[in-house]
């Protein structure tokens, strides 16, 4: 299983714009790649820190051409105007447990 994880920093006082720009992007990625589901969760300790991810990728390469698009590159501009940091991530599974 391969799943994308995000980390975000959000700027003071933009966390709501954060998570709406968040979730154009996301409904515009899963409308290119169906079957991947995306969930934004935010830290209860620091309101500003967001962690994303994304799970159901087929493959590396779904997920390389899904971030190459003008669609994403776009959005991902934009959610970058609102954060202090952020960071992209391509992760394996390696334990499960239910």
């Amino acid at each position: 299983m391969i799943c994308t994880a995000g980390i975000w920093m959000v700027k003071k006082g933009r966390e709501d714009e954060f998570a709406r720009r968040w979730q154009e992007s996301a409904d515009s990625t899963a409308l290119e790649v169906p079957g991947v589901v995306f969930k934004l969760f935010r830290d209860r300790e620091n309101p500003q820190r967001y962690v994303s991810l994304g799970e159901g990728w087929r493959n590396v390469e779904q997920i390389e051409g899904a971030r190459e698009s003008p669609g994403f590159q776009d959005s991902l501009s934009s959610i970058w105007r609102v954060l202090d940091s952020g960071d992209i991530s391509t992760l394996d599974l390696v334990a499960e447990i239910s």
